[in-house]
């Protein structure tokens, strides 16, 4: 009893951890995830230029017929997911080790401010993280069902495409563990069940390779050179949203966890049912990991994030020493009392420094209208449409230009596309993904001939410069 209200404490101490910035403003996905979402349900499975699988657009769709503020969409989203995740770790570390396992693994997975962080956020990460701990808590009960596994398996495939490499490695335990028949069975029921989005997740790859066409650098701005990528996941799931670099204090905290986790490994002898239940987690760990990075030199797709859904078996992995009487309990604690204060430690930080949150675009928004008159104001976009989170936050009150094409090489008559607007007396340029969409600063300089002046910028954390030209000298509540 006392281990089950530990278990209720873990949740609720987790959910407290989530609660703050909840209600915090939508970035460039989250927006484009909930207009895509807010649709009619007719028009949920048309999303060729985003590269996910259509489940959480359906799940968004349908929590926003009650209401479409931010925490209610996460909530649904993301934020229930990333609670199941946690109660789903803990059962599964009890019954691959003990409850203390179980308790511990869920305790540094509820403190992750890489796992509250993405508990937040509208993406497709929280979710299929959620699916594959239960398919994996199903995979090691006595009374295994086969088509219970199967179903859960189809809505991670529906979740997440990096989810067939967490599939591979559980196939193979049920094979080994249950009967290769009802391996084979799930293997043809979940084939079967995902064919049908086969054509359009074709579509979404060659989409993606436009993109990159189009807009040149595209690629390197949004992925992570191979050998880089393959470290950055555990260090993600050490440091959590702290922006990593390589400092004395990252190197020196990274190799003092390393040396405490090969004491905790190393002092002691493991039995066979912990070597057995050690052995599962860490290829159910490492196949997706490798899997996908190999991948990556073809399509580059692994990021931590994507990747979520193996933080939890890292957590494991980490409690696992704890279940080893042979350990001295001290040395089996240091590393979960390490990680524990890096997690306390940078979930204060992200709930502190602007720049390690979400952009704030409707802050940044509001504070538009309340400085600029919105019948003389006109806002420019090097796009070939208005940004998402501008489009979802009040799209009525301020009107907005774009240069029609996603990279402004493009655009062969510039002047022309923005002619129209000498009839506002404020131009607001938005910086925000210049560098790739209009590297040479020619909206600047074709504002500028059209007899614009510059006279200031505002600066939010994230999104950058939104440069302000006017006709004329203008008094707009600050000084510039």
């Amino acid at each position: 009893m006392k281990k089950d209200s530990l278990l209720w404490l873990i949740l609720i101490f987790a959910l407290l951890l989530r609660l703050p910035l909840l209600t915090g403003s939508f970035w460039l996905d989250e927006a484009a995830q909930a207009l895509e979402s807010v649709r009619p349900f007719s028009q949920q499975l048309e999303i060729i230029n985003d590269f996910q699988p259509p489940l959480l657009h359906y799940l968004v769709h349908f929590a926003a017929k009650v209401t479409i503020t931010e925490w209610w969409l996460r909530l649904w989203g993301a934020l229930i997911p990333g609670l199941v995740t946690i109660w789903a770790t803990i059962k599964l570390g009890e019954k691959l080790f003990n409850k203390q396992v179980g308790l511990t693994a869920g305790l540094l997975l509820a403190t992750s401010s890489f796992h509250v962080f993405y508990s937040q956020e509208l993406r497709p990460y929280s979710l299929p993280a959620m699916w594959a701990m239960l398919s994996t808590l199903l995979l090691f009960k006595k009374d295994f069902s086969w088509w219970q596994f199967a179903g859960i398996t189809i809505l991670g495939l529906y979740s997440s495409y990096l989810y067939p490499f967490l599939l591979l490695p559980q196939l193979w335990l049920i094979g080994k563990q249950q009967s290769w028949g009802k391996a084979i069975k799930i293997t043809i029921a979940s084939s079967v069940a995902f064919a049908p989005w086969l054509p359009t997740f074709f579509k979404q790859l060659s989409a993606g390779q436009v993109l990159r066409t189009e807009i040149p650098g595209w690629e390197t701005a949004v992925s992570t050179p191979q050998l880089k990528a393959l470290a950055l996941v555990p260090l993600k799931f050490i440091y959590g949203v702290l922006d990593l670099q390589l400092t004395p204090a990252f190197a020196i905290s990274g190799l003092s966890l390393v040396i405490v986790i090969g004491f905790a490994w190393l002092n002691g002898q493991q039995h066979k049912q912990q070597l057995s239940s050690l052995k599962s987690c860490l290829l159910i760990s490492l196949t997706p990991l490798l899997g996908s990075w190999l991948i990556s030199f073809i399509v580059p797709i692994v990021q931590p994030k994507r990747l979520l859904f193996l933080l939890p078996f890292f957590y494991l992995l980490i409690a696992a020493p704890l279940a080893n009487k042979k350990t001295p309990f001290k040395i089996a604690l240091m590393p979960v009392v390490f990680l524990l204060a890096i997690n306390l430690i940078s979930l204060f930080t992200y709930w502190t420094e602007p720049q390690l949150q979400r952009e704030n675009w409707r802050g940044l928004k509001q504070e538009m209208m309340q400085k600029f008159p919105a019948d003389a104001t006109v806002a420019i976009f090097s796009f070939d449409k208005a940004f998402a989170p501008w489009r979802w936050y009040e799209p009525e009150t301020l009107a907005s230009l774009t240069t029609g094409q996603k990279n402004i090489n493009q655009v062969t008559d510039l002047n022309g596309q923005l002619k129209s607007i000498t009839d506002y007396q404020y131009v607001l340029i938005f910086d925000y993904l210049r560098d790739l969409t209009d590297p040479s600063h020619r909206l600047e300089e074709t504002v500028e001939s059209l007899g614009f002046t510059g006279r200031g910028v505002l600066d939010y954390p994230g999104i950058g410069f939104v440069r302000i030209y006017s006709k004329s000298e203008f008094t707009i509540g600050y000084s510039l």
